[in-house]
This record gives structure tokens, sequence and C-alpha cells, in this order.
């Protein structure tokens, strides 16, 4: 037994070297990723000493070995879907509710049926280098004439009503909430969506997908409002609030069609698919779309949808959510109103959280643009400085709050 559990590892990690190498030399037709690997945690500069370089060169070289791995194992291997399911069944079978593969306390599986991931407990130095590089965004913004706000928005795990696995479990709204406190008290204007959700929502978590850490179309819909409402009263912003109401808006729902992230990762042998909402305008638009993977075109608000992306024939190939910007391993999606009601100009820096909301508020601004910093190329201060924006918000979920992230490489 133990030559033959040897063997399967061998030959495991084998396909996943040939798989590199013929990725190397130039097959990427072979194996398709629709998205960019991340192979980088720490930025080596000049002012690094020696130890420095030689700790981040080491740090970075694992961190991309450990993705490289979960791409080709996840995404990339023949029959590795088969063979999850299968496992996943077998599991389900003799009622073993352990799963994997996952990070920190891997899958939850919530009673309603919700699926979602805990986070570790950040040190406090940890979520203080964290607002620093913030602080320092706030201070490029302020410098190239813009205004400035971290908006907060929620992880599907709820501050509020989910204490029992806050406490036990996940630390991702402790972590949000140390970040938040650090941030106002270097007197950076926060925005906190997890109150307004409170204050003025009902049922948490369907406010998400069940598959899915993301939230859905129409509650980004909702969501925008909130951010315009806000926008208008404590920035002086003029945006047209009657513009995000739902019924100016028409549904295309696509039923039992999406598998999240998380759903995929639990397979469909553990869950069953979500509905997917679409959502169009039924007022006239005049978009233009550009993205840093080469998109450029013009039209109504849907030129915003890679129905590609959208409707791949294999569940576990849909991109349904991040299939609403184009957005999956894209720097930078530019949204603009060529019939703008007001020439605003805002860019967002931050997490896939705001890909629908930055097509909505396009629909009353010149131009919106999106930024993930793990996939940008080049330096978002000097992006800010040349472009000079009128308002650069920063916003992250409370699950990507964690000191390791190359998405608060600013520089």
């Amino acid at each position: 037994m133990t030559r033959i559990v040897f063997g399967i590892m061998i030959a495991f990690f084998v396909s996943i070297i040939v798989c590199f190498v013929a990725i190397k030399l130039g097959a990427e037709d072979l194996f398709q990723m629709d998205h960019d690997i991340e192979t980088k945690v720490y930025e080596i500069t000049e002012n690094d000493g020696n130890l420095d370089k030689l700790y981040k060169g080491y740090s970075n070289a694992v961190y991309a070995g450990k993705n490289y791995v979960d791409a080709y194992s996840n995404d990339l291997l023949l029959g590795r879907t088969t063979f999850v399911e299968n496992a996943v069944r077998y599991k389900n079978l003799i009622g073993w509710k352990i799963y994997a593969p996952g990070e920190y306390n891997s899958i939850l599986y919530l009673d309603n049926g919700y699926l979602a991931s805990a986070n570790g407990k950040e040190t406090k130095e940890d979520i203080q280098k964290i607002a620093t590089k913030i602080e320092g965004l706030r201070a490029t913004a302020e410098n190239a004439g813009a205004e400035f706000l971290y908006i907060q928005t929620p992880g599907n795990l709820d501050k509020y009503a989910d204490k029992g696995l806050n406490e036990v479990k996940d630390f991702a709204n402790y972590n949000t909430d140390l970040l938040i406190s650090n941030l106002r008290s270097s007197g950076i204007n926060c925005y906190d969506l997890r109150d307004t959700v409170h204050e003025e929502l009902e049922d948490f978590h369907s406010l998400f997908y069940k598959t899915d850490h993301h939230w859905k179309q129409e509650t980004a819909l909702w969501a925008t409002q909130e951010i315009a409402a806000y926008l208008n009263e404590n920035y002086g912003l003029e945006l047209d609030l009657a513009k995000y109401e739902p019924e100016n808006f028409r549904e295309e729902v696509l039923e039992d069609y999406y598998l999240g992230s998380l759903g995929k990762r639990a397979t469909l042998a553990a869950v069953e698919p979500d509905d997917f909402t679409l959502l169009y305008p039924k007022f006239e638009t005049d978009i233009s779309f550009k993205t840093s993977k080469g998109i450029d075109v013009r039209g109504t608000f849907d030129v915003t949808y890679n129905r590609e992306q959208i409707d791949a024939e294999k569940i576990y190939k849909r991109e349904c959510y991040l299939g609403l910007l184009s957005f999956e391993g894209t720097g930078l999606s530019s949204v603009t109103n060529n019939q703008p009601e007001n020439d605003t100009y805002i860019l967002i820096v931050g997490d896939s959280m705001m890909i629908p909301v930055t097509s909505f508020l396009a629909l009353d601004c010149e131009k919106v643009e999106l930024i993930d910093p793990r996939y940008f190329e080049g330096s978002i201060k000097e992006y800010i400085r040349e472009q000079q924006p009128d308002m650069v918000i920063n916003t992250y979920s409370t699950t990507i709050i964690q000191d390791y992230y190359p998405i608060f490489d600013f520089e």
C-alpha cells in the first residue's frame, strides 16, 4: 500500500512538472488558463539588505510553487473533476465532513446550504502594515488632486449574526474591524457597508451566492445606490440615485447555472448550482469598455459582459461573476459612459467585489475604472498621478484582509 501511495504521489508531481514545462515551452493552447498565476508576494527593492532579499526571494519561490501546483491540480490535470467528485461522494457516504483542498479550516458548510471559507487571525502588526500601505495610497491620491475613500464590503459571513462562526473558526471580521480602526485613527474616511447591510437588509446570506464568496449582481446594484448616496452626501457629487432602482433593469435569469469558486472546490457531488441573474438597464446606454487584456468595444451596457466566460458549456469552466466585467486575471478594466450626465471620473482600487459596482456607477459617471493590484502591470500610484481621477476608492472584502496578499501593493 505504501508503494502504491508513493507511486501516485510521484505521478502527480511529475504531471505537474510536465504541464509547467510544456507551458514554458509554448504549449499554452493545451492547458488553457484564463487568468495569470500569482508568483510574487514580496517586492524586492534595491534598499533591501542581503538577508531581506534572500528571505523575500525564498518566500516568492514558495508562493509561486504553491500557486502553480494549485492551478495545475485544480484546473489542468485530466480527470481531476471526476476524481474529486467521487472522493466527495465517498466522504458523504461514510459521513466524513472534512473537505479539501482549502486553507485555514477549509470550506465551511453552513446550516442553510451556503458555503463559506474561514480566515486566520492576523496580528495587530500585520494589520497595521496594511493600514500603512493604504495611507500611502491616500497620500498619492490627495497629492494628485483626488478625493479618497475606503469602502469596506462584507464577506459572506455576517459580522452580527454569525458570531459563533466568527469566534470559533473565522477571523475575517475581526481583522477588518482592526483595519478600519487603524484607518480611522489616521484620518481616512471609511464607509463600512457591513453596517448598512445590517441596518437596512434582512437574510444576510441570501445577498450572496450559495457556492461563491461574491455578492449577487442584484445585491451589487443595491450597494451601488448606497455608495452613490454616500458620495453625494459626503463628497458633493450629484449622481442620479433613481438610475439604480431595480425597476429600471430587466432581468435575465439563468437557472441552476452557476457554480462559484467554493462550489467548484466542493463539487456538484456536495452542492447544487446557483441561479445567476444578469441585469440590463431599460434606459438608453452608450458604453465604451476596455481592459488590460486587450478588450476594446463600444455598445450598450451589456458590452461589459463576457458571454464566453458566462456561457461556457461545462459548468466547472463558467466564470459567471468574473464575466460581468471580463475580470479574470485583468489588472485594469475601464468603463466609459459616452452620454454622461456628469464628468466624474472614479478610480477603484481593490478586489472583485466591485466588478458589478464599477459598471453600474458608470451609468451616471463619465468614467469608472477598476484596478486589481495583483494583476496590474506598473505602479498604481504612478497611474493615479498620470490620470488624475476625481476620486480614488480603495475597497476590499473582509475575506481578503490578510497581510501576505499582494493586493495591497500600490507601488
